[in-house]
């Protein structure tokens, strides 16, 4: 059995892209609205879901649309041999959060067309946060740094935390559609992610 988590922004389109996957089968789902950022939001989801006995945990946007019938079976093929974090596409360069500027791997559907890195599955540091994989021992041992504010950046470096923790971070070659715009929806946008991205290299002691 796999979990749902959702920080949702909107209902609208929670209800449009991510209510039909969640509620057939009737999987377990923890979906939370008016939250302090996305961080906040996705710990208090994996602390509602660490005591069950769950064989993944799937944190997803509101605009994450699962398009691939077999998706979970993939997921769940992906979280082996010391495994923790699962995501459809990802950069192999743990030194930034602008993992796109990295060598690429996976594919995904979005509003502005299909990205495909070629490779669609291998070994990553960075998986793209519009859904992100846990496995039972990420559920358990990982958490967000919540000194990240908002919600569009700085969340993903909880990929680095597996990595350091001598876990791998992959993807799996699974169809989803991002209905979403690929680009700064804004200089704010653009201006807050460059202010994450310092903060990460702070942390993480990067030049």
């Amino acid at each position: 059995m796999i979990g749902y988590g959702v920080c949702v922004g909107s209902w609208e389109k929670y209800s449009r892209y991510v209510a039909p996957w969640v509620g057939a089968g009737n999987r377990p789902s923890q979906a939370l609205s008016d939250q302090p950022s996305i961080g906040i939001a996705y710990n208090r989801i994996l602390d509602y879901f660490q005591a069950q006995p769950l064989d993944a945990v799937i944190l997803l946007h509101d605009d994450l649309e699962i398009t691939d019938p077999d998706a979970e079976d993939k997921f769940l093929a992906a979280l082996a041999d010391d495994v923790a974090l699962v995501g459809v596409c990802g950069g192999k360069s743990d030194q930034s959060l602008y993992w796109w500027n990295s060598e690429k791997v996976g594919h995904q559907m979005t509003d502005s067309g299909l990205l495909d890195f070629g490779p669609r599955t291998g070994g990553v540091a960075f998986i793209e946060g519009s859904i992100m994989v846990f496995s039972p021992w990420a559920v358990r041992n990982l958490r967000f740094d919540e000194a990240y504010p908002g919600f569009s950046s700085g969340y993903d470096d909880i990929c680095v935390h597996a990595l350091r923790a001598g876990k791998r971070v992959t993807v799996a070659d699974v169809d989803t559609h991002h209905h979403s715009t690929v680009g700064w929806k804004s200089p704010d946008a653009e201006t807050k992610f460059a202010a994450a991205e310092a903060q990460f290299r702070a942390k993480w002691g990067i030049a």
